[in-house]
């Protein structure tokens, strides 16, 4: 998904956070690996923030759990 995605308060939610969610769990990064569908709920809350800190990390990216532009290119 295109745009900015971030822990916000309402927390985001949304079939655009669940494909974040999804395409991260494809990876091998999961929200929550011992919670049903393994945590992936279509919210971007702290659990999915984690997540995309733990991708940016291992991707060579500034790890600030921001799904974004740069995020998403290296899903590709």
């Amino acid at each position: 998904p295109s745009g900015i995605y971030k822990v916000k308060r309402p927390l985001m939610k949304g079939t655009v956070v669940r494909q974040i969610q999804d395409a991260l769990a494809t990876l091998y990064f999961y929200p929550d690996i011992g919670a049903k569908n393994n945590g992936i709920d279509g919210y971007y809350g702290p659990k999915t923030e984690n997540v995309d800190k733990r991708f940016q990390l291992m991707y060579g990216l500034s790890a600030d759990g921001i799904y974004g532009p740069k995020t998403k290119a290296k899903q590709t």
